[in-house]
């Protein structure tokens, strides 16, 4: 039987031109042969539809969208995923499902079993479960078809609460008794830069317990926070790698099931700060392309974290789609006006260079008598950042350029960030990328481009600039203990005990949480996160305002 692996990128909500893709690659295969074409999960409407699931319109030209690859899949074989109707009208509205369409016709559809809900997967506020347990038959092979989640019934929880079985049932536990010939797996799994690995195992244990092989499809791109790598493969039956397509690009992969034997050269990408750099470039083209948008502002301060958004920005737009704002203060060394330029020449982007003392100055005059008998202070500090915050925006708005936020992560999680200044931004770059990270994805770019990013730059040592000799020292610990932190509080969800087990000061530790939990206000108002880890700041972590913990 040859399959073909159909690993596209689409655009949630566009049905009709998710639709016409899906019957290009259709037509295609069609002509090379091939006898079953498997499309990712809800590929029809994208991943995921959020609230859009609740418009009965948006079903309805759902449903409109797959009788138009119907009606297109006249002499082959076709498993495309959509949300369709419960009819019981018992339970939730929806169903998450994959149908199988044969020579033109519906056969079968098959509901999805295990609905996540957590992190950044909210599926049973929409979805009912499956309970309803059928194989597909098809040339002679008998199919067990599933969706994504079905095969992670097995899989490790983080915290206090560790367990290796997050569900009570497993799809395959009942489908395995209807003797199924190889499974197929359709997924709309989001990218973390330790996922490529985890879904592999994943893959690989089902295949032992199983002995089966699985045809595993995943999608590529990006929507809004969520970036999809791909890696959509054929696991053989004894647990290796017998095909695969590439990760972070559209790829069509044809493959024969009898020839599954052949072994094929594992590549997976190892390296943490190759795939977090492909993964960020994805995500802002995509943020602008599948929203028509085209050039991009950034404030270029002469710190790591503007030149690294940068950089990305140039690779992911092009050069003549990014414009520089350099807005220095009278607390502005003059290393990094010089440094700016510097970077925004290497780069070969337009730049400004827009003075912002007299408006300071302006400031500071204007809260005279209010603030007359008090000492300067943050407040002080954060109205330089608002100024800057206010000169992004007007030039976003004066020549539609969208303002890229340069924050990040180590600062989202204390607060170390200023409302309405630098937390501006349509889309955060950096603000899933801690401290640290941000350094080595510095050292990863410049060894890939020739030292895009001046070394002054890196080698520097953090600050606002905001204040005489200001150091971001002076306000939190080293970055170094400081994301160690953040990441054991935050990924780990591990408490302040457990964490000062690892070696780190107690005292350190409980005041790094206190910033973590007051700020959750600040995060609130933040930009969209570009996400790459387990646990990003933004819908996947989702913490009270109003509380005391």
């Amino acid at each position: 039987m040859k399959i073909r692996l159909a690993q596209l990128n689409y655009v949630v909500g566009d049905v009709d031109y998710n639709v016409k893709k899906i019957i290009e690659v259709i037509f295609d295969a069609k002509q090379h042969s091939v006898d079953l074409v498997v499309f990712s999960e809800l590929c029809i409407c994208g991943y995921s539809p959020l609230d859009l699931l609740e418009y009965k319109s948006f079903i309805l030209k759902c449903k409109e969208g797959l009788d138009k690859i119907v009606s297109e899949s006249e002499g082959i074989a076709v498993i495309v995923g959509l949300p369709t109707l419960n009819t019981n009208y018992r339970g939730k509205n929806l169903y998450n499902s994959a149908v199988f369409i044969n020579d033109g016709q519906v056969q079968k559809i098959i509901n999805k079993t295990l609905l996540p809900t957590y992190d950044v997967f909210d599926e049973y506020r929409y979805f009912e479960s499956n309970d309803v347990f059928d194989i597909i038959e098809f040339k002679g092979e008998k199919i067990a078809l599933t969706i994504c989640e079905d095969l992670w019934d097995e899989q490790m929880t983080y915290g206090i609460f560790d367990r290796e079985m997050l569900y009570k049932t497993a799809p395959m536990d009942k489908l395995i008794k209807l003797n199924p010939d190889f499974i197929i797996n359709i997924a709309g799994s989001p990218f973390s830069y330790n996922q490529a690995q985890n879904r592999r195992d994943i893959l690989i244990k089902n295949v032992i317990k199983y002995s089966l092989p699985i045809v595993y499809v995943n999608q590529v791109g990006a929507n809004t926070e969520l970036i999809f790598d791909g890696g959509s493969c054929v696991i053989g039956r004894g647990g290796y790698l017998a095909a695969k397509c590439k990760y972070f690009k559209e790829e069509i992969l044809d493959f024969d099931l009898e020839k599954e034997n052949n072994e094929f050269h594992d590549s997976i990408i190892h390296d943490k700060y190759c795939l977090i750099y492909n993964a960020l470039i994805v995500g802002i083209k995509d943020f602008f392309a599948k929203q028509g948008f085209k050039k991009a502002v950034l404030g270029l301060s002469g710190g790591i974290d503007s030149a690294v958004t940068m950089a990305l920005a140039v690779k992911a737009l092009g050069s003549e789609n990014v414009v520089a704002l350099l807005m220095p203060s009278i607390y502005s060394s003059e290393h990094s006006i010089i440094d700016s330029v510097e970077m925004a020449e290497k780069c070969g982007v337009k730049y400004e260079i827009i003075n912002i003392e007299q408006i300071r100055l302006g400031f500071e005059e204007t809260f005279s008598s209010i603030f007359k008998g008090t000492q300067k202070d943050i407040t002080e500090e954060n109205i330089q950042a608002r100024i800057r915050g206010i000169i992004l925006m007007a030039y976003s708005n004066k020549f539609g350029h969208i303002v890229l936020n340069t924050s990040n992560k180590s600062e989202f999680a204390v607060g170390y960030s200023t409302m309405y200044g630098d937390m501006n931004g349509a889309l955060s770059v950096l603000g899933d990328v801690y401290k640290t990270d941000v350094y080595k994805l510095a050292e990863y770019i410049n060894e890939k481009y020739g030292n895009l990013i001046p070394k002054n730059i890196i080698i520097k040592a953090p600050s606002a600039e905001l204040r005489p000799d200001q150091k971001d020292s002076d306000s939190l610990p080293e970055y170094d203990i400081l994301d160690k932190i953040l990441f054991s509080y935050i990924e780990l969800r591990q408490c302040p005990e457990l964490i000062a087990k690892s070696g780190l000061e107690i005292k350190t530790i409980n005041e790094v949480v206190r910033m973590v939990n007051k700020s959750e206000f600040k995060r609130f108002q933040a930009p969209p996160i570009l996400r790459i880890s387990s646990k990003a700041f933004g819908f996947g972590r989702r913490i009270p305002i109003v509380a005391k913990f």
